[in-house]
């Protein structure tokens, strides 16, 4: 069947809530070159031709309700969202279900773009929208470049091993379980129902027939495939024959705390090292988690408004000054005033002609055996370290209830600098040298915490890290200064006794201000199953007694990325209005560790 199928005004507009009665809303079927019809949902203006915003995601967007289309009519777009095949009520047969596995999404993704340029409403300009899975799939929709496709907007750009293994090589059990399982059976059905109950008669058809078939569970394949292999590497988007396809004008905005897939570090990967072929690109950066870009009422107005702008100069043609602009802006400690992301404001914002900084530089702080870090390199015999047990100690930073309980403090290490005589600004990626060892068992997981500590001992998270001791190979072509890239393909075993060299960055770069007066902690310790809002793995290896080394020859350290002479804008955030920034009050210094040499 290759009909188009349009329910024109299927529902009143009024009872949407789309009061205008210039706007008219479409709910119908966009048939594919193959025959295979994607769902999809359009509000638009009844007369004019105007350019649309196209949301495509493999959720609700075929089902998207008028308040997420609104701010786009206000502002002079038509709106389009499309289920990816097989997904909603969209048709089609997919090998399995998430972003790239199957190339049709891309394909797909692109038919409909140019479907949109046709209509009697639209003036043939389109631009994509949509964080998460709807920020990836521009990517690929992207990377076929359709001739109508004037730009992209993707926030929460993630890759598929790392989101599942958590950057770390670890199964994230809320990721690869909760979030796909989910996703695949609750999220995506709830649109299917919503537009069945606005009429939609041929969704109740396809749901459940051949004409929408996925063919393996996703939590099957992912656990089928604990290490990078070809299977990943061909739904990867941050590589030369997807990402470095893309010519359209390109934004890409993340979160620094976004744990799902380290959106901030792959945004900033893909920028920097894929992008090549795009004239007209624009990475925005700040402090926040997984939904400050989602299309919707929990994202940042200031992403509201940065998107609206990026679309109005290329999807519009708007002179508006954002291509005079440096392609990188930073906000720096984005606060939510009663927890309103509507209010959000940044301290201050700074723009830069490249990432990473090219000021920045990378200072090294080295961990002691008295539990401080310091620019002086540690003194003693080769054996000097700290012991602690494994796997008790964790931290848990998802939310300020979970960050209160201190860690078991004998099964982690906390290092700490001396408060700073004045303002450490540190715009970057820290990376991490431990020499560790092991005495029993073949394998460790490592889980880092970065924490701002003030003068009465209140402890504000600023990021963490992950890695399984055994995928600890480094990746030398991709690896650049801002962050050390693991290559994930083999597992290393440890040998109980001997000292391994594990080098880390951290899922995300930062930006933040170590105030005159406060200090930087550091906590190595072990992963947990309890979900860190979406990270919780079971560690590795057997109970054990591990070391990390301190000493000239095993110089365990953080790389610091400073920028010199800069210093906060505006005055500290009170405590706990810094999204996915979790904080305890005030407490005294715990080195941790066991009472061993």
């Amino acid at each position: 069947m290759n009909k188009e199928v349009n329910m024109h005004n299927l529902v009143k507009p009024e009872s949407d809530g789309l009061a205008d009665s210039n706007l008219a809303r479409d709910i119908g079927y966009v048939p594919m070159k193959d025959g295979t019809r994607i769902a999809y949902i359009s509000y638009h203006p009844k007369t004019g031709r105007h350019p649309t915003v196209f949301l495509y995601d493999p959720y609700t967007a075929s089902a998207s309700p008028f308040s997420l289309a609104k701010p786009y009519l206000e502002a002079g777009y038509s709106f389009v969202g499309a289920n990816f095949p097989a997904t909603g009520c969209s048709e089609g047969v997919i090998e399995c279900w998430v972003d790239g596995f199957d190339h049709k999404v891309g394909l797909y993704g692109a038919e409909v773009v140019e479907w949109i340029a046709k209509q009697s409403w639209s003036n043939g300009n389109v631009g994509m929208i949509g964080n998460s899975s709807s920020g990836t799939l521009q990517i690929w929709v992207a990377a076929e470049q359709p001739p109508h496709l004037k730009a992209i907007v993707a926030s929460g750009v993630e890759d598929g091993y790392e989101d599942c293994f958590s950057l770390g090589g670890m199964l994230q059990l809320q990721t690869a379980a909760g979030w796909s399982l989910g996703a695949e059976f609750v999220s995506q059905a709830s649109g299917a129902e919503d537009r069945i109950r606005a009429g939609d008669t041929e969704c109740a058809v396809i749901r459940g027939s051949s004409r929408q078939v996925i063919k393996r569970s996703f939590f099957d394949e992912v656990r089928k495939h604990p290490l990078k292999d070809e299977w990943w590497d061909s739904a990867y988007l941050a590589r030369h024959e997807v990402a470095g396809k893309v010519t359209v004008p390109t934004m890409l905005i993340a979160a620094w705390q976004d744990t799902y897939g380290g959106a901030a570090r792959e945004s900033a990967r893909v920028f920097t090292q894929l992008l090549s072929n795009v004239e007209h690109k624009k990475l925005v950066l700040m402090n926040g988690d997984h939904l400050i870009g989602q299309p919707g009422a929990e994202a940042y107005s200031l992403v509201v408004d940065e998107r609206i702008k990026f679309l109005d100069r290329w999807v519009k043609g708007v002179e508006n000054g954002v291509d005079h602009q440096p392609p990188v802006t930073v906000y720096w400690e984005v606060q939510e005033p009663n927890g309103d992301p509507k209010k959000s404001v940044a301290g201050w914002i700074t723009r830069h002609e490249a990432w990473p900084e090219p000021a920045v530089e990378r200072r090294p702080y080295y961990l002691a055996t008295d539990a401080r870090m310091s620019p002086e390199v540690g003194l003693g015999l080769n054996e000097s370290s700290r012991a602690y047990l494994y796997p008790a100690g964790t931290e848990l930073y998802g939310n300020n209830q979970q960050f209160a309980i201190q860690p078991y403090s004998e099964g982690v290490l906390n290092y700490r600098t001396d408060a700073v005589i004045s303002d450490m600004t540190l715009l970057g990626n820290p990376e991490v040298t431990l020499y560790l060892s092991i005495d029993s068992g073949d394998d460790a997981d490592v889980q880092l915490t970065l924490k701002d500590v003030d003068p009465e001992g209140n402890i504000l998270f600023l990021q963490s890290g992950l890695l399984r001791a055994s995928l600890r190979a480094i990746d030398e072509t991709r690896t650049y200064a801002d962050e050390v890239v693991h290559s994930y393909r083999t597992f290393e075993k440890l040998v109980p006794g001997n000292i391994y060299e594990i080098r880390m960055s951290f899922l995300a770069p930062i930006a933040h201000v170590v105030r005159q007066g406060h200090s930087l902690e550091l906590t190595v310790g072990a992963p947990n199953p309890i979900p860190l809002r979406n990270i919780g793995s079971i560690p590795a290896g057997a109970p054990s007694i591990n070391r990390v080394y301190h000493s000239k020859k095993y110089a365990s350290k953080i790389l610091l990325p400073v920028v010199p002479g800069a210093v906060a804008q505006a005055p500290a955030p009170p405590y706990g209005t810094l999204r996915a920034q979790p904080y305890r009050r005030g407490t005294d210094f715990v080195q941790g560790g066991l009472p061993i040499r």
